[in-house]
């Protein structure tokens, strides 16, 4: 069958497999919008992939993996202080003579992951971090946490001297460091996926809240067991929850949010 030239070029085959576009006259007027594709978008960077971050991650892990021929003691020393309220210790009990070292790595350890997730709960919550911004949040949020236990440590120290006797205030600063020491294992899973995975980032916050939950209801048992005497004594114990557990941990998340958003400005 012979073509028919007379038509114009856009009546002779479909658009789509016109390279062209041509106006009524059949003259080419550019290209086809079709073929131009679309719009790339910018790839959101994750924060794993961050070098940054990646670097306190790194060193974070060292610390806990070079420190690891120590933990077998450490452990078997641990359990017994998250429960034990004994007046006097065993006298065969292990403790190991870098048990100091190994309670400041877990320390620095539980610091970070904490610091990892709430700057996870900041993303979420649609505060824009620029991704060079990634590792200097982290570090401010990491020292944060970390001064937040060392005024726990003097908390806890000061209503221990006032409410109880050496024996028992040492018996609940070990109960302290030992449920810590626990925690930032806890938390270690949950810190280094959300770093990769940031859509799971709900679902992550939330399990690490509620290991953090846990964590302080352990403690606070200890404490109970420590400092409950009769009944007037309850009162005090209601007190200090309010000033000591409840109320510093919405000014840590609070100073969180303004922290970011000075960083920002």
């Amino acid at each position: 069958m012979q073509q028919d030239y007379s038509r114009p070029f856009d009546t002779q085959c479909h658009y789509i497999d016109s390279p062209t576009a041509v106006d009524a006259e059949g003259l080419y007027s550019g290209v086809t919008a079709y073929s131009l594709g679309v719009s790339a978008d910018t790839r959101p960077e994750l924060p794993g992939y961050n070098s940054g971050v990646l670097c306190i991650v790194i060193a974070m892990l060292l610390l806990v993996i070079f420190n690891v021929k120590h933990y077998a003691l450490f452990f078997k020393t641990m359990s017994q202080n998250l429960l034990s309220v004994r007046e006097r210790p065993n006298a065969f009990d292990d403790h190991t003579l870098n048990e100091t070292r190994i309670m400041v790595v877990l320390v620095i350890q539980v610091c970070a992951c904490e610091a990892i997730l709430i700057f996870s709960g900041l993303l979420l919550a649609g505060i824009e971090i620029p991704p060079n911004r990634f590792p200097v949040v982290i570090g401010l949020l990491t020292g944060g946490t970390l001064i937040y236990y060392l005024l726990q440590l003097l908390a806890y120290g000061t209503i221990g001297y006032v409410f109880t006797d050496a024996t028992g205030a040492s018996q609940w600063l070990k109960g302290f460091n030992a449920t810590q020491a626990l925690l930032g294992f806890l938390l270690l899973v949950p810190a280094l996926a959300v770093l990769f995975y940031p859509a799971a980032a709900l679902s992550l916050i939330s399990i690490s809240a509620l290991l953090y939950i846990l964590a302080r209801i352990v403690f606070i048992c200890k404490g109970f067991r420590i400092f409950y005497h009769n009944f007037p004594s309850l009162l005090y114990f209601i007190l200090y929850l309010c000033t000591v557990e409840i109320i510093p941990v919405l000014l840590v998340y609070r100073g969180a949010f303004s922290l970011c958003r000075l960083l920002l400005n």
